[in-house]
């Protein structure tokens, strides 16, 4: 009986001494991935990184000792007793992503959807294997980019990226025509909750990653943050922000936040084109996988996918290595509606980073290629 009393204390000790010994300047995923797969470098961190993603939007079928909660962001789920079914947004069946202020159907999974996300996360494949001409391989790409430089990687700047690039955007441009509700963006953000403590997070600092994110975005109405505004829930169910709602904020919405500039277009009009037979027999996974794309669905061109990806990705995701470097400075999560400065979040060799590029209001269509903003120098953020 002591002995195994005894056991239970020298473990519980050992995690304490674990969490101790993770210094006050290193980032959550260097962290993570010393204390995950044992070593340190751009191999052990964008694995970590990738898991995490893929697992969020795949869900776990077919893992070993699969979460109960991962059904996985493309997949039918409940939450909180009520059905969510956020596939329409990626696959092209909705008229959802904002393009140059316009609403337009864009199928997101045609590179196999979750079959090479479930292939990396079951072991059948040693990397995340997406025909890199689709719009999913960009998608993918720069999600495991920017999320590299939002947990803080320090070897996020050679984490691979296509060539392509484009101006990211204000959440709440990139999410204005997708009219999410409370439940919807609750369970995204289970979903990366979920996947984090899968892969190694604490639940601590889970649960503050799910508190904070819930409490920025969740809402109706959030005042700008340094002319950024945040909130993506846009159903009338949707809480209004607290204490101080700003509604007037949102409704001249602008790619760069509030400002009331001109904006730069493209000058290289996006490729329309309907569905076709030759595009569907290109890969049968992908006609599979993607039965709800319709033929309003619209093929961009390489500029216009780069940057709504990373606008649709980076700005939803901002919070997570700032809300991590947060949890380690105070054990008690807090909501805090109307967000305060903050120090930044990274590893000292990249100790702050923005998503939003040194011209905001750069085109996500722009035919210039504007050096990423994960890739150049990292400015203060506003925090949290």
């Amino acid at each position: 009986m002591w002995k195994q009393v005894a056991a239970v204390v020298s473990l519980l000790a050992a995690g304490r001494l674990t969490l101790a010994q993770r210094s006050g300047n290193e980032s959550i995923c260097d962290y993570y991935a010393t204390h995950r797969y044992g070593e340190n470098n751009g191999t052990t961190q964008l694995l970590l990184v990738q898991s995490i993603v893929t697992l969020a939007y795949a869900g776990s079928a077919g893992l070993p000792n699969p979460p109960d909660d991962s059904s996985g962001i493309f997949n039918r789920a409940r939450f909180k007793g009520l059905d969510v079914y956020l596939r329409p947004w990626f696959d092209g069946s909705k008229a959802t992503t904002n393009l140059n202020n316009q609403p337009v159907g864009i199928n997101w999974l045609d590179g196999g959807a979750t079959g090479p996300l479930l292939s990396f996360l079951n072991g059948s494949t040693n990397s995340v294997d997406i025909n890199n001409s689709t719009n999913q391989y960009r998608l993918f790409t720069h999600w495991f980019t920017a999320f590299g430089f939002i947990y803080g990687c320090s070897f996020a700047p050679k984490f691979p990226r296509t060539a392509d690039s484009g101006g990211p955007l204000s959440a709440a441009y990139v999410h204005k025509f997708m009219n999410l509700n409370q439940t919807d963006i609750g369970y995204f953000i289970e979903q990366l909750t979920v996947a984090s403590k899968y892969f190694g997070f604490s639940d601590e600092d889970a649960q503050t990653l799910d508190t904070f994110m819930n409490a920025r975005y969740n809402v109706r109405c959030a005042p700008p943050i340094n002319g950024q505004l945040y909130s993506i829930c846009f159903a009338d169910e949707c809480p209004l922000a607290q204490p101080q709602p700003d509604c007037d904020a949102y409704k001249d919405l602008s790619p760069g936040g509030t400002s009331n500039v001109t904006v730069v277009t493209t000058t290289i009009a996006p490729t329309l084109a309907t569905q076709t037979s030759t595009t569907a027999t290109t890969s049968s996974t992908t006609t599979a996988e993607s039965a709800g794309y319709n033929s309003n669905s619209v093929v961009l061109s390489n500029g216009a996918i780069a940057g709504i990806a990373i606008g649709g990705a980076a700005v939803l995701l901002l919070a997570l290595g700032l809300l991590l470097y947060y949890r380690r400075q105070s054990k008690r999560p807090q909501i805090v509606p109307v967000p305060v400065s903050s120090g930044g979040y990274g590893s000292p060799t990249y100790p702050t980073h923005t998503h939003y590029s040194t011209n905001p209001h750069t085109s996500m269509a722009s035919t210039s290629v504007p050096q990423e903003p994960y890739m150049t120098a990292h400015n203060s953020v506003s925090g949290f």
